[in-house]
């Protein structure tokens, strides 16, 4: 079966990137981590992203006013977020709008994995703590998480399929998806758990995968909390931009 119009243009998408980061570094300088970011939001994820979605970079903060740590890409539902928060560039999230986050690295190696693994498990067991809502399916909202980076080898544990399987089982609870531009991709998906493609220089196939998966989820996921935040009403928005002396003393007992 010969390849589609959609596939091959897909690709030239993802080929196209690769080819301005390398383009655009040499020996002596590598892009920074902002700049490989704004690359990839530009050049990529709002090409594919639909228009119910948009991209920011700052905090998560939750209903008891505890923030994430900074993170360089967030991805929220526009149906949630109030639009003066995304016009003023606040960069600060309420956590009920988040849908996904993205780690943006230069190089992939194993410290960078953990340190977004960290930072991973702050956001979903604290931020996303169901002890900081008033409501009792906060638990439900918990984003997706995960990391891409563009340079070198990357992380010498997740070359091999099942080494890397086996690491990523014992290390990596939070993040369920890992891309190397050019050299592999790691999704936990399914029943099967954590899989790995390979890089193919003709379809860029490693980096499709991440996306497609990633952005595929991200809309089931949107879906499944709008149809929840309309299963009953939820003043939500109150809690955020309100100042009300009942809502501060419940978290205070928290």
């Amino acid at each position: 079966m010969s390849r589609t119009l959609i596939q091959k243009h897909s690709s030239a998408i993802i080929r196209g990137l690769s080819e301005k980061i390398s383009a655009l570094s040499d020996l002596n300088h590598k892009l920074s981590k902002g700049e490989l970011r704004e690359l990839f939001v530009s050049n990529i994820l709002k090409s594919f992203l639909t228009e119910q979605f948009s991209i920011g970079t700052g905090v998560i903060i939750n209903q008891a006013g505890y923030q994430s740590n900074q993170t360089d890409i967030i991805i929220y539902d526009n149906r949630i977020l109030p639009p003066f928060i995304k016009e003023q560039h606040i960069g600060v999230y309420p956590a009920e709008s988040v849908i996904a986050t993205i780690e943006v690295k230069s190089r992939l190696t194993n410290v960078e994995i953990l340190k977004a693994e960290k930072a991973a498990h702050k956001l979903k067991n604290e931020i996303y703590a169901q002890k900081y809502s008033i409501y009792k399916d906060f638990g439900l909202f918990k984003p997706l998480c995960a990391i891409i980076g563009f340079y070198g080898i990357g992380s010498k544990a997740l070359v091999d399929s099942e080494k890397g399987k086996s690491w990523l089982n014992e290390n990596i609870k939070n993040i369920f998806a890992i891309c190397l531009t050019n050299r592999y991709s790691w999704l936990n998906v399914g029943k099967t758990g954590w899989g790995k493609r390979d890089s193919d220089k003709t379809t860029n196939e490693e980096t499709k995968r991440f996306i497609a998966v990633l952005l595929d989820n991200i809309r089931t996921n949107s879906l499944r909390r709008i149809k929840q935040m309309e299963q009953e009403h939820k003043d939500w928005l109150s809690v955020y931009i309100r100042d009300q002396e009942a809502i501060k003393n419940y978290f205070n007992k928290a």
